[in-house]
């Protein structure tokens, strides 16, 4: 084989192979990236989960008074009525 034949063949497994161990590293990037975008959602979603937590937690607080307002109300309102009659 001639040194050009030899040149030609070397560069292009060369090529082959700097493209193989390319594409290789270039999908662990994208799988770490997919990754780190979704450690990141998860962070987002977490912290909606708390704040809707909280609300939930405030809004129970806030029945229970309001059951409680309506009780007073219903007992003065009967003490009423039996005072009319």
């Amino acid at each position: 084989m001639s040194e050009t034949t030899i040149l030609l063949i070397s560069n292009a497994l060369t090529a082959l192979a700097g493209w193989f161990v390319g594409k290789r590293k270039q999908q662990a990037d994208t799988d770490n990236a997919i990754l780190d975008n979704l450690a990141k959602s998860i962070g987002v979603y977490q912290t909606i989960i708390e704040d809707l937590k909280k609300e939930i937690h405030d809004l129970n607080i806030k029945v229970v008074q309001l059951e409680d307002t309506v009780n007073e109300l219903m007992i003065e309102n009967k003490k009423l009525k039996s005072k009319r009659l």
